[in-house]
């Protein structure tokens, strides 16, 4: 069941332990869902897992997010009365890395699932979990999955938090090629790279590039505005050494400032060029006029 006054949602195909389809979210963004309730017995199971494997090619365009109770942990830590990896978990593992999935960012209870009992007889497990593909990652933004109390029931309640990411979606971040040329290009990379981050691999490699993306747009300036900057900063001393403030410094400061402006002038190029996408303008004709207006149109 689901509200249709807030989420527009269009089954795809119903199993006897899934829901799949699309919705649309607002924005006239569409996404995949699967909600799943996985059998109690591991071959019965099996059937799902080829389910996922099977939306995996069917929803490859699109950003696909599953979530439920999948009556069976993928690590031993999952599990507080064993610490074994078992056949039926091996499956899941298997079936969720053939589907190139991952397990979206969790808040709230670790194990999601408790037999109710007190003492030595409690056992508590991992059973319900969301992931994501990689478009999910890719386009979503910081999404991430809430675990809630169980109240009366024995698992959690899980949503889905977006962050209204669609209120503001800011721009797609695109690498500049003249940022490459920098002295502290490498120095900011292997920087940002050797921090450790906490998470599977896919969330690791996430973080990593969202810490970068950050870094580079803040050590990074636009290079038009740089050659502003240099500009008057070679007028004001051509200005000096005309008035005759001439001494050995100010000529070579003036030299200095002379070769950072050809270089800012060839990262201003370099940056419209890439902006405007015009292939057939080479570099060096400094056509900055038609990168300007091609530029806006692209934005």
């Amino acid at each position: 069941m689901w509200d249709p006054s807030l989420l527009i949602f269009e089954p795809t195909f119903v199993t006897e332990q899934a829901i799949h389809g699309k919705a649309e979210l607002p924005g006239n963004v569409t996404v995949c869902v699967s909600f799943v309730y996985g059998l109690c017995d591991r071959n019965a199971r099996q059937s799902l897992w080829s389910e996922l494997t099977h939306c995996a090619d069917l929803f490859i365009s699109y950003p696909w997010v599953i979530m439920g109770d999948f009556n069976v942990t993928r690590l031993g830590i999952e599990h507080t009365s064993s610490g074994l990896v078992t056949k039926a978990m091996n499956d899941f593992n298997y079936a969720v890395q053939t589907a190139e999935l991952e397990d979206l960012k969790g808040t709230g209870l670790f194990d999601t699932w408790s037999n109710m009992r007190s003492g030595a007889g409690a056992i508590s497990k991992k059973l319900d979990r969301s992931m994501g593909n990689w478009l999910w990652f890719n386009s979503m933004g910081d999404t991430y999955a809430h675990f809630h109390p169980p109240r009366i029931s024995d698992h959690s309640p899980v949503t889905i938090h977006m962050r209204n990411w669609y209120q503001y979606r800011g721009r797609p971040f695109k690498f500049l090629n003249f940022w490459a040329k920098s002295e502290q290009f490498l120095n900011v990379v292997s920087q940002e790279w050797a921090k450790e981050h906490i998470g599977s691999p896919l969330v690791v490699i996430h973080k990593k590039l969202k810490c970068l993306k950050a870094h580079l747009k803040e050590f990074c300036t636009r290079p038009d505005s740089k050659v502003v900057e240099l500009r008057a900063r070679l007028h004001q001393l051509q200005l000096d050494i005309d008035e005759g403030m001439v001494t050995p410094s100010t000529i070579e400061l003036k030299r200095q400032v002379r070769l950072d402006v050809v270089r800012a002038a060839s990262d201003e190029e370099a940056f419209f060029k890439q902006k405007s996408r015009i292939q057939w303008l080479k570099e060096g004709d400094s056509n900055t006029a038609i990168f300007h207006k091609v530029v806006k149109v692209q934005q």
